[in-house]
C-alpha cells in the first residue's frame, strides 16, 4: 500500500503510520487556526498580529527535533 519512499519517510521520522497521520493532522489544525488569524489580521490588524507567525515558528522548531 505505501512506496518504499513513503516507507523510508515514517522510518526516518520515527513513527508508525498512524503515529505520522495523527502528527499531520494536527500540524495541519494548527495551520488552519493560524490561517484565520491572518485573514482576520488583514481587516482588524490590531488583532492576532503575531499568533501566525509564533505558530509556524513553533511549529518549525517541533519538526526540527524529530
Amino acid at each position: 500500500m505505501y512506496t518504499k519512499a513513503s516507507n523510508q519517510h515514517l522510518d526516518e521520522a520515527g513513527m508508525t503510520r498512524w503515529q505520522h497521520f495523527k502528527h499531520a493532522i494536527n500540524i495541519a489544525w494548527r495551520l488552519e487556526k493560524a490561517m484565520l488569524a491572518v485573514f482576520i489580521h488583514a481587516f482588524f490588524p490590531k488583532c492576532f498580529q503575531s499568533y501566525a507567525s509564533n505558530t509556524c515558528a513553533t511549529i518549525a522548531k517541533e519538526n526540527n527535533k524529530i
